[in-house]
């Protein structure tokens, strides 16, 4: 039987906790492959694309969950994570599209 990890309500999700959330470089870069996914995806297929050990990649995910950024779903062994584009966007508008957006990235020199 799934169930959804304990997560914050749209009003108690802060701008602060958020941006910090968003400062680690692992953390973006997991963030922007679910934004850009558009779906839940297996978090450790997810967890690919960052060269870390698999319980500092645990860590990630439990503080971009906490921050409110994600939900996460588990089911029997499996976990599931997508991000709470709907909630955000409705808590701090264009948000998600000014930190994520690959198109937004400034040139390296």
């Amino acid at each position: 039987m799934a169930r959804t990890l304990p997560q914050p309500t749209i009003d108690s999700i802060t701008m602060t906790t958020v941006l910090a959330a968003l400062a680690d470089p692992v953390r973006r870069s997991l963030m922007r492959a679910l934004y850009l996914n558009a779906g839940p995806v297996d978090c450790a297929i997810a967890a690919e694309t960052v060269e870390v050990s698999a319980p500092t990649v645990s860590h990630h995910w439990r503080v971009l969950r906490e921050a409110g950024l994600t939900t996460t779903v588990v089911n029997g062994r499996r976990r599931t994570i997508s991000v709470r584009e709907d909630d955000l966007e409705i808590r701090f508008p264009g948000l998600l599209k000014a930190v994520l957006d690959p198109d937004d990235e400034p040139a390296q020199a």
